[in-house]
């Protein structure tokens, strides 16, 4: 039996709006690759010490298959605000392409107490190993701050090393988040599970819990460099995270919070939540390398036009060129000579590349950044 035709039109038209829902969906979910929430309070010559000023930095996947030009911020006390995207910056000595973002929220407490900031974006990455179906797990951060007239000024502790870099498998990998406190306050490390967003309170506010499915990096160990313990561990009081060694390709999640303490007492909280890549490690063939430092390229930023310039008896013999997420592109040639190719780069969105060579020496890999 044939549906009634309202039945049909409402198929016809619901149709395209679930698949564009989709690939919204999927879009907006493989951007975000981590980000935290720093706090100061008033420093200003009339200065409230219920009044704070408050930085989001989230670090985005460059180029940007989708943007947050604004983000929304939960106070913890039933109200928020919404702003503008105030910066984007690429990061050009980065080895991912990855644009740092900074979102700036000023607020007023109505009174003293201990107030959890909160900041739920869109979905994170599909795929993450140490998380069971990521791409349904919500990007969530929460630094927790407190608002006392008798404390004095407070400006929460500053995260100086960026969260982008990628570890070898059966490498031993070191990380340190390099936290600094204008105020000298005494700080400690912990790791925590990353959180993500369970529906919302009374006024509203994203609620955050860890997510059921995380497993700790300890669980995908490799061959253990042998002059350290295998494992993955954070040291409470420098902040250096060490993983020996990472055993299993691909993309995990990690989280810490630096602990903030004046007088023996509790101050702040900051959470960093980021991702951490792990490939293979590069095979040593033995063979010299000196030839490598005779290819070039320029410039280097491009914006319209690459060289690259190979001696001719290196004899390339291909090209390929990659973004920060193995996307694979073809460059068209426009000029060619004896020892140079001049590749148009116009169709390339801003970031950073991979530019993949075989020669008759063997292979290697040059970083290429666009910019405009």
């Amino acid at each position: 039996m044939k549906p009634p035709l309202p039945l049909k039109k409402a198929k016809t038209l619901v149709l395209p709006f679930f698949l564009l829902f989709l690939i919204s969906f999927s879009v907006q979910a493989t951007h975000l690759r981590g980000g935290e929430l720093y706090y100061k309070s008033d420093t200003t010559a009339a200065r409230n010490p219920l009044k704070f000023f408050i930085t989001l930095v989230t670090y985005s996947v460059a180029p940007p298959p989708f943007e947050d030009l604004e983000a929304t911020l939960y106070f913890g006390d039933c109200t928020s605000q919404t702003v503008a995207r105030e910066s984007r910056t690429l990061l050009g000595d980065s080895p991912l392409g990855t644009f740092v973002n900074t979102y700036q929220f000023e607020h007023t407490f109505a009174g003293p107490g201990t107030y959890k900031i909160t900041y739920a974006g869109s979905s994170r990455n599909a795929g993450t190993v140490n998380i069971s179906n990521s791409v349904q797990q919500r990007f969530f951060l929460q630094s927790t701050l407190v608002a006392d007239p008798l404390l004095g000024i407070n400006r929460s502790p500053v995260l100086r090393t960026l969260p982008v870099d990628i570890a070898l498998r059966n490498q031993f990998f070191t990380h340190n988040p390099s936290a600094f406190d204008a105020d000298g306050d005494s700080l400690s490390y912990k790791l925590v599970t990353p959180l993500t967003s369970n529906g919302e309170n009374a006024c509203g506010t994203p609620l955050g819990q860890e997510i059921p499915s995380h497993r700790g990096l300890e669980n995908f160990l490799g061959v253990p460099d042998a002059r350290s313990p295998a494992g993955f561990t954070l040291d409470r009081k420098t902040g250096q995270l060490t993983w020996n060694t990472p055993g299993v390709l691909g993309e995990y999640i990690v989280a810490m919070v630096v602990e903030e303490w004046r007088g023996g007492r509790l101050i702040g909280q900051v959470m960093r939540d980021r991702q951490l890549l792990v490939r293979e490690t590069p095979i040593v063939t033995g063979v010299s390398e000196e030839w490598q430092e005779q290819i070039s390229t320029f410039p280097n930023p491009a914006s319209s036009t690459l060289t690259l310039k190979v001696p001719a008896h290196l004899q390339l013999r291909e090209t390929q060129v990659y973004n920060s997420v193995g996307t694979a592109f073809t460059l068209p040639v426009w000029v060619k000579t004896k020892d140079e190719w001049v590749f148009n780069v116009e169709g390339l969105p801003e970031g950073l590349y991979l530019l993949h060579l075989r020669t008759a020496q063997g292979k290697m890999t040059k970083k290429l950044m666009v910019k405009r």
